[in-house]
């Protein structure tokens, strides 16, 4: 029974995370756990429970006298630091790697044929399909987590673990349209980094690594930018031709 109660709070979560990455809802919209627990035909418990875990993610927020709201997405400074923090733990975690040279180059060869199927299934697929999406989100934090499997240091995996919740939130500039998907320019600067440990070149490897998370940076920060411009009131919004006045 504790086990089904755990299956169910997995499977709640992961529809209320899917329409929150999908911007189903706007920043700041109260999110009724009854009102969820009729739309997804289970109790309110559950519907709970997933809201607690979005909550450490920085996806939704408490707020006294209204309860779950949905949280704003990250602001370019949260995204800065969250990208400042990934680079030294990442990087600690993939120079500690080194020492098992050939299962980490087999596991990362293996992480990144998995992503290069999901991308060409996004490719070919041609729509904006959620599973899809979030088959390259999973293929390209494998990746990453290879990392962590071989650093062989509980405490470096305990942090990447707390990190990865709220790389949740910058998973959000995608709502924005395909412009912003980023997976196949992501999964090119995955194969530099292997290519790097390939070499056993350790030093390589990291500035790989580094430039790799410079460029999500640069790529989210674009995501912020875009948004802002198409936001209805905006500068950018008002003198774009379908805004134009005749």
């Amino acid at each position: 029974m504790a086990v089904r109660r755990q299956v169910l709070r997995a499977e709640v979560e992961e529809l209320i995370l899917q329409r929150l990455l999908e911007a189903r809802w706007a920043p700041g919209s109260r999110l009724s756990i009854d009102g969820l627990a009729r739309d997804l035909e289970v109790s309110p418990t559950p519907v709970r429970e997933a809201m607690v875990s979005l909550e450490r993610s920085g996806l939704v927020e408490y707020v006294a006298l209204r309860g779950y709201v949905v949280a704003p997405p990250l602001d370019a400074e949260h995204m800065t630091e969250l990208l400042d923090a990934r680079k030294v733990v990442e990087s600690a975690a993939l120079g500690r790697a080194f020492h098992d040279h050939d299962e980490l180059v087999a596991d990362l060869d293996a992480a990144h044929r998995v992503h290069a199927e999901v991308l060409a299934r996004i490719s070919g697929d041609g729509t904006e399909d959620y599973a899809l999406l979030n088959e390259h989100f999973r293929a390209d934090w494998a990746f990453h987590q290879v990392f962590f499997a071989h650093a062989e240091n509980r405490y470096l995996r305990s942090m990447v673990e707390n990190l990865s919740t709220y790389t949740h939130r910058m998973r959000q500039t995608w709502s924005g349209g395909p412009e912003t998907f980023d997976g196949h320019t992501a999964h090119h600067e995955h194969g530099l980094i292997l290519d790097m440990v390939r070499q056993q070149n350790h030093d390589g490897a990291l500035r790989a690594l580094s430039a790799h998370l410079d460029g999500v940076l640069a790529r989210s920060l674009s995501g912020v930018e875009g948004r802002a411009a198409k936001a209805p009131g905006s500068i950018a919004a008002a003198e774009s031709p379908g805004n134009a006045r005749g």
